[in-house]
């Protein structure tokens, strides 16, 4: 009878006994690590492939060679090849099963890459999903699905198959300057162009202001704001026009900004802001 070395112990359940088995595994997941770093660094070095599907091609490379590392260990396993022979021979009925399990996967998947080649949004977009009641800035894009963060800082995790179908506005798609309407609605008494000319000295005043008209506009005599008469209201005449600003946040904080002023101004000069009232009769019997 041979004596048994450390070396033996566990050739029963283990190709090359259970030490060589740790070994192997700890080589081979020191590879795999190291080749994902190189990998990452490579990718992160040139700015071109820092865009987004250069990014989820690296996490598919990367995916592939961690599973190719598994797969490689658990061959070792006399157990898990025995599996794996009975699991290629099974009916077609478990085929199915496994297909049928695996199809939103597979197709949150597809719809990822596809998101990723075409970029219709990327990561660090302000994005709203008007079906679902769903806004928000989009934070990172998995191979399942697509993390939103909310204005209340809470977190929406979409699969990337409903992101591919969903209708979606997607307020910061490249654009140079953006645009927010604002309303106003004044007395039927009110001397209209005084109202213009405030709206106008406010809105120029307001330092998220961006002036976007081209020099041929500007010898052509476009104003620098577009003041409209929307409507003849129930109770006013409202008039709209745009906070034009350089970037989304501007927008907002612009706007809320030149409401504020204009309120001031409109006090200060004797400009009526209607509101409904209701009168009440009371009828005696």
């Amino acid at each position: 009878m041979e004596e048994q070395t450390i070396w033996d112990i566990g050739t029963g359940y283990f190709n090359n006994g259970l030490l060589n088995t740790i070994i192997y595994a700890v080589i081979v997941l020191l590879i795999t690590k190291t080749a994902a770093v190189l990998l990452k660094k490579v990718f992160q070095r040139h700015p071109g492939t820092r865009a987004m599907p250069f990014e989820y091609l690296r996490r598919i490379i990367t995916f592939i060679l961690y599973s190719i590392a598994v797969f490689s260990i658990l061959s070792q396993v006399k157990m898990l090849q025995n599996l794996g022979v009975s699991l290629l021979g099974a009916t077609s009925v478990v085929t199915v099963i496994v297909g049928l399990a695996a199809q939103a996967t597979f197709g949150n998947f597809i719809s990822g890459f596809i998101i990723s080649v075409y970029q219709p949004f990327k990561a660090g977009d302000t994005v709203s999903l008007p079906e679902k009641g769903i806004a928000g800035q989009v934070r990172e894009i998995t191979f399942r699905h697509t993390v939103i963060k909310s204005i209340e800082n809470t977190e929406y995790i979409i699969p990337n198959s409903v992101m591919d179908s969903a209708v979606i506005e997607n307020r910061a798609y490249g654009q140079d300057y953006y645009k927010r309407r604002i309303s106003i609605t004044v007395g039927y008494d009110s001397d209209t162009e005084l109202v213009r000319k405030l709206i106008t000295d406010t809105v120029l005043a307001a330092p998220e202001y961006a002036d976007v008209r081209t020099q041929e506009e500007k010898d052509n005599g476009v104003p620098p704001v577009s003041i409209r008469l929307e409507e003849f209201g129930a109770s006013g005449l409202e008039f709209i026009f745009f906070m034009v600003s350089s970037t989304l946040a501007d927008s907002y904080n612009g706007a809320s900004r030149i409401r504020l002023q204009l309120l001031e101004e409109f006090r200060a000069h004797g400009i009526t802001i209607p509101y409904q009232t209701l009168d009440v009769h009371l009828q005696k019997e």
